[in-house]
């Protein structure tokens, strides 16, 4: 197990094969969770109340497998993120941010709607803190009925939809149209591309952000351990951790860059945005030197360093990403497959690609070219550069982790 390590200075001399190896396995029920909980976090710039955005985390408390932009998409279109909402039917009404009926109601929280347990004059059904507490009691329960149904019935069409519309079928309209897929009512239809919609445009960009990194960034006083203490909320605390294996005859300066950016995997905060300065830090640098992950693609492209579109990068290259926003990803290749170039066997390390689903807030994961690409779609995979940066260098004796901000 390989530690944190001081950076030396760099070389060309070769190095015998090493095992680099960052943490334990994966838990039980990775392929769910990433099914539902693995996607981005709920954009800032949704529009999403403030309070709500509380309601949305108390919902996720309840029920980690869940995605935010998912639990706000729903919220908003059973309530428009209204608690007292009700809206009449025939099975006698639905209530509050989630509109659960009488009965889901009773089931789940054990006490009738007009229950005021907190004596402030509300109905509980209708006290948001207390609905959304509940409804992710229920979200969470319903979820678990629908992947046993999936499980027994892997021929039904609904099990071959994503689990997350599954849900919403269940949820409005019952278990039994699970069986009559795709035959459902207009409405529940309805519910889901507004659901969809929704979520496409209120989900974070996991990687590169909505903004541009400082070339240069100072130290920051108020950021003490790179190995964060923000404590995990996801339904996979350990996804985004393993190992890589740096070949006999690697260069001493690509070996060193390896092992730098493996002893960043596991962070679990300060690297939101940060894509370029986390893979320039692998090889010593405080910053890239570039204003976003683009502008260092197109810098690279003038001076001859890219390889647009090759589908086989080298250890230690870098990899670049069109986002489809404007500043772009950038990550470093920390396990290559020179010969097959499967991107299922290269392994590349990133910040924010996981945070979803193990709750970090700006950790960095270790995950495949394949699983990378997979976040992007449009112009997603760019191709490949040599490792060249123009910031300034960490002082030799540096220790990584080291924060981001130093």
């Amino acid at each position: 197990m390989i530690g944190k390590l001081t950076l030396g200075a760099l070389g060309i001399l070769a190095v015998p094969a090493l095992a680099i190896v960052t943490a334990l396995g994966v838990a039980f029920g990775t392929h769910e969770c990433l099914a539902t909980a693995g996607g981005g976090t709920l954009s800032d710039d949704a529009p999403v109340p403030v309070a709500a955005r509380g309601w949305v985390a108390e919902v996720r408390a309840g029920c980690p497998d869940l995605p935010e932009p998912w639990i706000a998409a729903v919220m908003a279109q059973e309530s428009g993120f209204r608690p007292d909402a009700y809206a009449d039917d025939a099975n006698g009404g639905t209530w509050g941010l989630f509109q659960l009926n009488a009965t889901i109601w009773q089931n789940a929280y054990g006490h009738p709607w007009s229950a005021d347990l907190n004596g402030n004059g509300t109905w509980d059904v209708q006290d948001p803190d207390i609905h959304a507490t509940v409804a992710g009691r229920y979200l969470c329960d319903r979820l678990t009925g629908v992947r046993q149904i999936r499980t027994e019935h892997p021929d039904w069409a609904s099990s071959t939809i994503p689990v997350l519309d599954a849900l919403i079928i269940a949820h409005n309209a019952g278990e039994s149209r699970l069986r009559t897929y795709p035959t459902i009512p207009a409405t529940t239809r309805d519910f889901i591309a507004n659901v969809a919609e929704r979520v496409a445009a209120w989900t974070a960009d996991p990687v590169s952000g909505a903004q541009a990194e400082n070339p240069e960034p100072a130290p920051d006083p108020s950021i003490a351990d790179a190995s964060g203490t923000q404590g995990s909320a996801g339904c996979v605390p350990d996804l985004g951790r393993g190992d890589v294996r740096v070949p006999a005859g690697t260069p001493v300066d690509v070996a060193t860059a390896v092992r730098n950016a493996m002893a960043y995997v596991g962070v679990t905060s300060g690297w939101t945005q940060l894509c370029d300065r986390l893979a320039c830090r692998a090889y010593g640098y405080l910053g890239s030197g570039y204003p976003s992950a683009t502008a260092h693609w197109h810098q690279m492209l003038t001076e001859g360093h890219a390889h647009p579109d090759d589908l086989c990068p080298p250890l230690g290259s870098f990899v670049f990403f069109d986002t489809g926003r404007p500043f772009g990803h950038v990550s470093i290749v920390v396990q290559a497959d020179p010969g097959r170039c499967d991107p299922t066997q290269i392994k590349v390390t990133s910040n924010g690609a996981f945070d979803a689903a193990t709750g970090n807030h700006g950790g960095v994961y270790l995950l495949t070219l394949a699983q990378l690409t997979g976040f992007y779609r449009g112009g997603g995979y760019l191709g490949w550069s040599d490792p060249v940066c123009r910031g300034a260098l960490l002082p030799a004796d540096t220790i990584h982790p080291a924060p981001p901000g130093r």
